[in-house]
């Protein structure tokens, strides 16, 4: 059957480029606040920092925090005098370390993608994986987008696209959160305790 509109959807992303059936960059859930993740260098060597975009009306900034050796970056990417493909090292990274992208806004805030450095305690950064191509007319390579908020939660639209950069040679995965043990182990525990005392007792009495 012959359908015209996926032979249009085809030829224009063949002549435009996948930027203009959709934002590859883009945070769908709009209004929500992002899932907290650990992002992670992969490889050991420099850190590259592409900048992608930003919507924001204030000037932002934003750095990388190596939270295994403590080096933080200065602030880059002056969001409204930088323009897309522009290029940052952020430094020196090993395979395995963790790091923090944060950004720091025009009230002098800083936000992060770890919420315990964030002003307001809350996740700010939407992670994603970029294959990899053209975007808003410049060739990114395969990295890691991030896109950040620069307000506190309570006065954010959590779009999370205020600035927006993509990184190589880390990748990322859902935060570990502590939590309390399972009511089944609290059981398992107590029925230890409860063992041993019956033990302790019958011992003694054998005295």
């Amino acid at each position: 059957m012959f359908r015209p509109l996926a032979v249009l959807l085809a030829f224009a992303s063949l002549v435009t480029g996948p930027s203009l059936l959709a934002d590859p960059m883009g945070y769908a859930r709009a209004g929500t606040l992002a899932s907290t993740m650990t992002l992670t260098a992969t490889t050991t060597g420099d850190l590259t920092g592409y900048f992608a975009f930003s919507s924001a009306g204030g000037t932002d900034f934003v750095r990388i925090a190596n939270l295994s050796t403590g080096y933080i970056s200065d602030w880059f990417f002056n969001n409204h005098a930088t323009t897309t493909g522009t290029t940052q090292n952020f430094g020196h990274i090993n395979a395995g370390d963790v790091l923090a992208v944060e950004i720091y806004n025009y009230a002098g805030q800083i936000f992060s993608s770890d919420p315990s450095r964030s002003a307001d305690g809350t996740n700010h950064a939407f992670m994603s994986h970029y294959s990899g191509g053209p975007f808003n007319g410049v060739n990114l390579p395969v990295g890691v987008y991030v896109g950040l908020e620069d307000l506190t939660r309570s006065a954010s639209d959590l779009d999370f696209n205020d600035l927006n950069i993509l990184l190589t040679n880390v990748d990322f995965a859902p935060a570990v959160a502590a939590h309390a043990p399972e009511p089944g182990t609290f059981l398992l525990l107590g029925t230890g305790l409860v063992g041993a005392a019956g033990a302790l007792r019958r011992r003694l009495a054998v005295r």
